[in-house]
């Protein structure tokens, strides 16, 4: 597997290449954004390790060039989650990079080799899903006859789930869900450790629903949006109430959708409406099929839409899909759900 580094700093540079040839990756180098993408085209490499800031040209500006000129999977490969880049990051998630991830520091650091296996690990793992520039999809008002069982329900929830690619669809789906939104939103994002305060900083620019990170015990109140935190499950109980989990055996992520959904399918039956977006892997898919056997509205985005589509795809071929949309074709359905909405649907 081919990786080109993308880092102004030569000592991070000569660390990651040691780690990534050590488990056999072939490395290129680059040390700005610009320099990544003039050698983008001769390189061709299967991934990207890309820092944060850096001159000429940052990561963001880096990763939103690459994806539009020749979509590759890139990991914002950085010091540490809680730096003041982690805006840059953000936004660098939002223009299609798939991950954030620790950079190991000093050889020296007790944890230094658990931090290195870690993202060998992971970057394997990135540099072999496949990502493309989403298609533009036209969007098309959805009749209101369709929805017309689910209009007629106490729906209690909306839970959603994502993974990478997720920030590009949710910015496109959460405006539809502001002032008024009737029911509480639930949201699980893979995200990397550490990184989720930052997260919820970007979803409250992304809404004007109050964005909140899920304490253990909290009830969850309509029109406010509720976020999984990092290396924990996120579960409700039947008063709504909000359950926090460390149990590993149910799912190799934390958080994981499909317990999120699982524990709604146990707890509220079908009264929701339930959405998974764009991803890696298919966390979610068999979560999402059983909400739909319970009768709750299954909503999944349209593959060619999503930087990822690999949660999107095993939803469908699960059969656990009502509806497959883009994301604001997605936040326009929920919309239509809203008592306030209904008569002009």
């Amino acid at each position: 597997m081919h990786v080109l580094i993308v880092d102004d700093s030569n000592v991070s540079r000569l660390l990651l290449r040691a780690l990534l040839e050590a488990d056999g990756f072939r490395v290129s180098e680059a040390d700005n954004g610009q320099a990544a993408l003039d050698k983008l085209t001769l390189l061709q490499p299967d991934l990207i390790s890309m820092d944060l800031n850096m001159p000429d040209m940052d990561g963001f500006e880096a990763t939103r060039r690459i994806m539009q000129r020749h979509p590759t999977p890139i990991a914002i490969v950085t010091a540490s989650a809680n730096l003041p880049g982690t805006q840059i990051a953000m936004r660098a998630l939002e223009a299609g990079a798939l991950m954030v991830l620790d950079k190991p520091n000093s050889p020296v650091d007790p944890n230094f080799q658990l931090r290195a296996n870690k993202l060998t690990e992971t970057l394997r793992r990135l540099g072999t899903t496949p990502v493309h520039l989403p298609e533009p999809v036209a969007t098309h008002c959805i009749n209101g006859a369709n929805l017309s069982t689910w209009q007629k329900r106490s729906l209690k929830v909306i839970a959603i789930g994502a993974s990478a690619g997720g920030p590009q669809a949710l910015k496109l789906l959460l405006p539809q869900l502001n002032a008024g939104c009737p029911w509480p939103v639930l949201l699980v994002q893979h995200i990397t450790p550490g990184f989720s305060g930052s997260y919820c900083e970007w979803l409250a620019n992304q809404t004007h629903l109050p964005v909140h990170l899920a304490e253990a015990g909290q009830i969850v109140l309509p029109g406010h949006l509720y976020v999984a935190p990092d290396n924990h499950h996120l579960l409700l109980d039947n008063q709504l109430r909000v359950v926090l989990s460390h149990d590993t055996h149910h799912s190799c992520s934390q958080p994981s959708i499909d317990v999120l959904f699982e524990s709604l399918a146990n707890n509220l039956g079908g009264d929701l409406v339930a959405v998974l977006l764009s991803g890696m892997g298919r966390d979610g898919a068999e979560g999402l099929a059983r909400l739909k056997t319970l009768g709750a509205l299954t909503l999944v985005q349209k593959p060619a839409s999503a930087v990822v589509d690999g949660i999107p795809q095993a939803a469908i071929e699960r059969g656990a899909a009502c509806f497959v949309q883009t994301p604001g074709e997605i936040g326009e359905t929920i919309l239509r759900l809203r008592p306030d909405t209904q008569q002009a649907s």
